[in-house]
């Protein structure tokens, strides 16, 4: 599995959860909100899943795929003498969480060609922030393994030589030197 399968079967699951409305992928600084000016394409609709990648690495024959999975939805606080102020932070956040919980269950679960898939090292922040738009949410930081041998036999090269390290010597025999 590649790393741009793992990201397209996130984009897949996203596009097929009934919560989830958009899904984004790339740097921090590529989030969209929905107050920004521009097309419907380059808006956002929320809840929104934001997949953030990080350093990848390689143990042995496994790769450790790691990504921040953020999930956020718009957040105001309550009105009113009566009510709590974070109550509606809280539900977002709890919502969210499930949201991830519901992305890594159908990416663990539902694809059955790479049965060896780990999910390891999931830690789940909750967060607030004030972008453009107010927005609460949980952010879960996931590796993903997959089993990827390296492969010589289908590296893409053209200068296969067989080297040796002994020089070896020849001669060169002349047929008429031979005496039956």
């Amino acid at each position: 599995m590649t790393y741009k399968e793992i990201i397209n079967r996130f984009r897949t699951i996203t596009d097929n959860h009934l919560m989830l409305e958009d899904f984004g992928y790339g740097d921090l600084s590529d989030l969209k909100y929905v107050s920004q000016l521009g097309t419907d394409e380059e808006r956002v609709s929320y809840p929104y899943l934001y997949l953030l990648p990080s350093s990848s690495t390689r143990n042995g024959v496994v790769m450790n795929y790691s990504f921040n999975m953020i999930v956020m939805d718009m957040a105001r606080p309550e009105d009113g003498a009566n009510t709590d102020k974070f109550d509606n932070y809280i539900t977002i956040q709890s919502q969210c969480q499930q949201y991830i919980d519901d992305v890594l269950a159908q990416l663990y679960y539902f694809y059955k060609d790479q049965p060896e898939i780990q999910l390891t090292g999931i830690t789940y922040t909750p967060f607030k922030e004030k972008y453009q738009d107010v927005v609460a949410g949980m952010t879960a930081t996931i590796t993903i393994q997959v089993p990827t041998p390296l492969n010589e036999c289908i590296a893409p090269y053209d200068n296969w030589v067989l080297q040796s390290t002994k020089t070896l010597s020849t001669r060169l025999f002349d047929y008429n030197d031979y005496q039956l």
